[in-house]
């Protein structure tokens, strides 16, 4: 098994031979060595060495080879075996769909493994010299290799899931979640675990002591209220989200159709998202209701939606999900098979963050405010109808259903923003524009008012109706075409 995984991958080799072969290897591994020596030699001379900052400066340099160069070296090769049709030789080659995986996600970066791999005799000396100590290198480089598989998986994914030629989009999207997610590393100390601890930031933090004697009272993260070292935290956030990943790209990887998630999975990952959110907030001394309710429905709402894209049927695949019900006899498909409706899995994510929010009500936030179960219903109510509406574009219009569903998404999310901005300032009346921006959940979300909400039940309760409507269309198409094929054989 790990023969084929690693040593008898043919993609990985290729990728091995064709960005290490010489003279450009030579000239790298030459380049790396002199700037590493020089960083060495400014430290001595600056008499820094053992203080750490020479430390972290070889810790940066690695985390940029693999976390930014090497993600998108990922997303890239990808992207161009997806667009040039490469990847579907590799779906029917005899290679194993998890082994195409690992030659992508370990082969493509394999000139910034080389590049971290270099530099880690210099780190390691200054570690043993002071800060951070031989500890601290250990935990850091644990958390720098899990962050680097998390990201490299969040770009095999987006170069799986974009459409020949225009991949370019998806990997601006995959840069853009690195910064946030970046940028987000200190809201985990107000008890928002997700995204900072997706990141090698925090355990950076914690092995460098920058707090100064650590993380005192309320400041201190937590994992359901127990005190865990920041390195350990991270691999709990960072572990089950890769193996999440990967399974998806693994099914990608079988075939190019096939669902992201069974409707099963994709609930066990908003499940498992949930369970890791609560973690960061339940027992945490410094958490502030009014910001934490808000972002932890953001989080649940964002991934709800990116979910019930990956398991919602195509066209194609829901009428033929279809007739393989009709040849077993049943009026309808199972609501869980992986090309029926999305319906079900839909109420289950939607439920799965009713569960959350409850917990939150009853652990963190006792005395729920008056916008407290406003934004819940609003959550709620947005989960439900973009499923609804995904499942009804995808039915009515095919092909061109992302164009339809995306125009929506710019017509209701969107354009709110833009005329409550505008009414605001034409008007000068407070409550215009926070009005009609709240029509938007980017905006209602937060703002929790009574008008966002009932605009939200209705949108559900419309798109719901579309979608039903369309399920039985095509329904009633399947049987009238069985019976002209019936009547035809008599």
């Amino acid at each position: 098994m790990i023969s084929e995984l690693v040593t008898d991958n043919p993609i990985l080799i290729k990728h091995v031979r064709s960005r290490l072969r010489r003279p450009q290897g030579t000239y790298l591994v030459i380049t790396v060595f002199l700037v590493a020596a020089c960083l060495m030699w400014a430290g001595h001379l600056g008499n820094i060495l053992d203080d750490g900052p020479i430390f972290v400066m070889f810790f940066a340099i690695q985390a940029l080879a693999l976390h930014l160069a090497g993600t998108s070296q990922v997303a890239s090769s990808i992207s161009q075996s997806n667009d040039s049709g490469i990847l579907d030789f590799h779906r029917v080659s005899p290679l194993s769909p998890s082994a195409t995986a690992v030659g992508f996600i370990l082969g493509a970066p394999i000139r910034e493994y080389l590049v971290a791999l270099l530099l880690v005799p210099f780190a390691l000396f200054c570690a043993l010299l002071g800060k951070p100590g031989l500890l601290g290198f250990c935990t850091t480089g644990a958390v720098l290799l899990s962050t680097t598989l998390l990201f490299h998986s969040v770009a095999m994914m987006a170069g799986l899931v974009a459409q020949p030629g225009k991949t370019r989009g998806a990997n601006m999207g995959v840069g853009f979640l690195l910064v946030i997610a970046t940028f987000a590393t200190g809201l985990v100390f107000r008890g928002i675990p997700i995204p900072g601890l997706l990141t090698a930031g925090p355990a950076l933090f914690e092995a460098m002591d920058f707090g100064g004697g650590g993380f005192p009272g309320p400041q201190t993260p937590t994992f359901f209220g127990v005190t865990l070292p920041l390195f350990v935290q991270s691999l709990i956030y960072q572990t089950p989200l890769t193996l999440f990943l990967l399974v998806a790209i693994v099914r990608r990887m079988r075939s190019g159709q096939a669902a992201l998630y069974s409707k099963t999975t994709a609930i066990a990952f908003l499940v498992t998202v949930s369970v890791l959110n609560l973690g960061g907030i339940i027992g945490h001394q410094n958490v502030n209701p009014e910001f934490v309710v808000p972002v932890l429905l953001y989080v649940n709402w964002f991934i709800a939606l990116a979910l019930t894209l990956a398991v919602s049927p195509s066209q194609g695949s829901y009428r033929n999900c279809l007739r393989r019900a009709n040849k077993l006899g049943l009026h309808r498909p199972p609501l869980w098979d992986d090309d029926s409706s999305n319906r079900g899995v839909v109420l289950a994510l939607a439920s799965v963050t009713f569960a959350m929010a409850q917990i939150v009500q009853t652990f963190v936030q006792a005395n729920a405010g008056p916008q407290f179960w406003p934004r819940v219903g609003i959550t709620l109510c947005v989960i439900s109808y973009f499923g609804s509406a995904v499942q009804f574009f995808t039915l009515r219009f095919g092909r061109r259903s992302r164009p339809m569903l995306f125009l929506f998404l710019f017509l209701f999310w969107l354009m709110p923003l833009l005329v409550g901005s505008l009414a605001a300032a034409a008007f000068g009346n407070a409550g215009v524009g926070p009005f009609i921006a709240g029509l938007s959940p980017l905006f209602g979300i937060a703002a929790g008012s009574i008008s966002s909400l009932v605009w939200s039940f209705v949108l559900a309760g419309v798109f719901y109706g579309l979608m039903v409507r369309e399920e039985r269309r095509c329904q009633d198409e399947l049987r009238n075409a069985t019976l002209l094929d019936f009547d035809a054989e008599v």
